[in-house]
């Protein structure tokens, strides 16, 4: 197997570890069992510590939310439908890949080294698109900090009622709905 084979075997087992049974139980061991490799050794081989993995895991992660939001919004210069789209693909992600999304939320939850990183994903990008969307009028006189960790607290708290039977889709236009109706000017 390629090297860089072996990473992303190592990368997406990690994925749906935490996916399933939360951060505390990704350990090299348990990584090495459910990918089937030989050794721990292997994982320090492809990674040199569990900061260069996780940094990867939020890479792969962000980068497949990153691919929703773009499919939806390609095209779309409306603030509005920006806002929209911003918040239901965080939800499609959840929706799609339930791993990833708790994969994100779980990292940030207990590593602070990547807080810089989160903090942009998480909530920054919404904070610029919101302070523009002001600027610009269409939204009204809206904190964009506070608005930002609202709407990023509906999205993570999805995240946690998942496996209570909710329906993403629904969630994430009946979450759209409410902030794009609280935003506007």
């Amino acid at each position: 197997m390629q090297v860089t084979d072996r990473r992303e075997q190592i990368a997406r087992t990690a994925i749906a570890i935490i996916g399933e049974h939360g951060f505390a139980q990704c350990t090299f061991k348990r990584i090495t069992e459910e990918a089937g490799l030989s050794s721990t050794r292997l994982v320090s081989y492809h990674f040199k510590d569990k900061n260069e993995l996780l940094m990867t895991l939020l890479t792969t992660t962000i980068g497949r939310a990153d691919e929703l939001m773009a499919a939806r919004l390609a095209g779309t210069t409306d603030r509005v439908a920006m806002l929209r789209g911003y918040i239901e693909s965080q939800v499609d992600l959840l929706r799609l890949h339930p791993a990833y999304a708790r994969t994100i939320v779980e990292v940030g939850r207990h590593v602070a080294d990547f807080a810089p990183v989160l903090r942009d994903f998480r909530v920054g990008r919404l904070e610029r698109q919101l302070a523009q969307g002001k600027t610009e009028g269409v939204f009204g006189d809206i904190d964009v900090t506070v608005t930002a960790q609202c709407v990023r607290s509906a999205i993570d708290g999805a995240t946690e009622r998942s496996a209570e039977g909710l329906d993403m889709a629904d969630y994430g236009r009946a979450v759209a709905d409410l902030f794009v109706k609280a935003v506007l000017a």
